[in-house]
């Protein structure tokens, strides 16, 4: 019975961070359905990661953080980042207060 393949490093994550790292199951070539267990596991892994993925689209829709060709050191990396969540932060307000 197959639980998921883990992360490399996940016992060193578990240990210096104290956290167990999750990852849906994925069948095995072959296999036509997954085991009840993997199959909750993937709906409980999922159900956290949605609505994260989707913060993180939201993000990116509304001020384009992923491009950052132009940045040249760490120092701009970080004006770069933080610019634009402070920007998402003001956009999130102001549609909140507006509507």
């Amino acid at each position: 019975m197959g639980i998921g393949i883990e992360r490399p490093d996940a016992e060193e994550v578990r240990q210096a961070q104290n956290l167990t790292v999750l990852i849906p199951v994925k069948k095995q070539k072959g296999q036509p359905c997954l085991e009840l267990q993997g199959q909750w596991l993937s709906t409980a892994v999922s159900c956290v990661r949605q609505p994260i993925e989707a913060l993180f689209d939201w993000i990116e829709e509304k001020t384009g953080i992923e491009c950052a060709s132009k940045v040249r050191s760490y120092k701009g990396l970080m004006v770069h980042v933080f610019g634009k969540l402070a920007a998402a932060l003001f956009f999130w307000n102001y549609l909140r207060v507006s509507s």
